[in-house]
């Protein structure tokens, strides 16, 4: 069946016909030398690299791509390159032109930067001209990159907390401490993270103590809970800084679409369909739908994992070794198996052969985290290639389903972002050209067992 005789051609209409969205922009970028009081205005922003690791990082990866004067460069920028604040403004444009959108609002954020090191024209004098700020300015435009950094995220990244909290649950705990650490972030007088948005833990039940040990680094205390007090997801932990928010959730849980009141639904277009078309998404009641018309890429390495790292995980109860781990019969002490050892198969081979391993540690009490162990095992990556795309409606541990064509049915694909890739760039050629248009990579954590789903509705 052809992409136009389906239902899936009902839901594209919906989204070419949902009005302009903001996505088209012009970006300018402010350079500010803290020792000097100095502002340096870049002659252009070419490129915007942003990466969003939701698995295994807790902030943006920021790369800035512009031209300075070289002699700018030299004399004004590389000197102080270590006291340098960026600041990015983003001036929406109409859909079509380069008019300015009077009705959008001018977005701007302020980072740390952090000047990726080229070497010095000063000190290396390969140019046949004398290393004046006019010769060299005359000379070349040096391409520089800054590697930028939330202010809030500078500064939480360099706390160290220390607490004893009784009878109390890990959200409580966790909540508590990431709120009071946003509360001390201020940039200017202003608060910089406004909160902590949390999705609800599998450790619901208050713990008599849980006790973060003092020096430990902010940034290591969701996961240290995770570690060390009873666990809070049962399929890896996940915590994120964006925006103005902080976000703590189960990383690869594959099973929270239908339960959660933000979710994403990706239909999967044939690649050369609708390329480069300007309207790829729309909001619908909390849910995001996007237009996926790039490339796209499915990996499944869980057979691989599952026969190298296991399909299941064996391990004691340590609670059970202070009262119960043996039962007293006729002055003999009795111990069983099933009543102190835990063993849990994620997905059972099809071939009824097991890979059933003992923990990393054999006795604990903390389940939640010998099942994380498992969860990279048990699903496989699908990426999607979003164009014209919207960074800021992609929040950390989103929900997402994928819908795909085969044959004559329509497909689901149910699972959770785990990455996104975003990449702003000059639309044209030349130092004339002011639009900037964002291209996004979406990496999406779904069950292997999916693929076998029975056609679906769409959304």
């Amino acid at each position: 069946m052809e992409l136009e005789q389906s239902a899936l051609m009902m839901e594209v209409e919906q989204v070419v016909n949902d009005g302009a969205k903001p996505v088209h922009f012009t970006v300018r970028a402010d350079l500010l030398v803290l020792t000097t009081g100095m502002y340096v205005q870049p002659l252009k922003v070419t490129s915007i690299d942003l990466v969003r690791n939701y698995l295994d990082s807790y902030s943006d990866e920021l790369i800035v791509e512009m031209q300075i004067p070289m002699g700018v460069y030299a004399h004004e920028v590389y000197p102080y390159k270590n006291a340098i604040d960026v600041m990015l403004t983003y001036t929406p444009l109409k859909e079509m032109g380069d008019t300015t959108d009077q009705q959008s609002v001018i977005k701007s954020e302020l980072f740390t930067g952090t000047l990726i090191d080229k070497g010095s024209p000063l000190l290396e004098q390969n140019g046949f001209n004398s290393p004046s700020r006019m010769n060299l300015d005359l000379t070349d435009i040096a391409t520089v990159h800054f590697q930028c950094v939330n202010k809030g995220v500078e500064q939480m990244r360099m706390m160290s907390v220390g607490q004893i909290f009784r009878n109390t649950t890990v959200d409580d705990a966790i909540k508590t401490i990431l709120t009071w650490a946003s509360q001390q972030t201020k940039v200017n007088g202003q608060r910089q993270v406004q909160g902590v948005t949390m999705v609800k833990s599998a450790n619901p039940k208050p713990r008599e103590h849980i006790v973060i040990p003092h020096g430990t680094r902010l940034m290591d205390v969701p996961q240290y809970i995770q570690k060390h007090c009873g666990g809070v997801y049962n399929s890896s932990m996940g915590y994120y800084v964006q925006g103005n928010q902080w976000y703590v959730y189960p990383a690869l849980d594959t099973t929270r679409f239908y339960s959660e009141p933000s979710t994403l639904t990706l239909i999967n277009i044939p690649k050369n369909k609708f390329p480069h078309i300007e309207r790829t998404y729309r909001q619908s009641a909390g849910n995001l739908v996007v237009l996926a018309t790039g490339h796209a890429k499915f990996r499944d390495p869980s057979n691989h994992q599952q026969l190298n790292h296991g399909n299941g995980i064996r391990f004691t109860d340590a609670s059970k070794f202070m009262g119960g781990f043996v039962k007293l019969l006729m002055n003999t002490a009795l111990a069983s198996r099933g009543g102190n050892a835990n063993e849990f198969i994620a997905t059972k081979r099809p071939n009824g052969n097991n890979n059933v391993q003992l923990a990393p540690q054999p006795i604990t009490s903390n389940s939640l985290e010998q099942y994380s162990h498992l969860s990279r095992a048990m699903g496989s990556t699908i990426s999607l290639e979003w164009q014209n795309s919207n960074p800021d409606l992609i929040t950390p541990g989103l929900p997402c389903q994928v819908l795909y064509l085969d044959t004559d049915q329509i497909k689901t694909l149910t699972g959770v972002v785990v990455s996104a890739h975003h990449y702003t760039h000059m639309q044209g050629k030349g130092m004339t050209a002011t639009r900037h248009v964002t291209n996004s990579v979406l990496n999406i954590f779904v069950q292997p067992q999916d693929l076998s789903n029975q056609p679906t509705s769409t959304p």
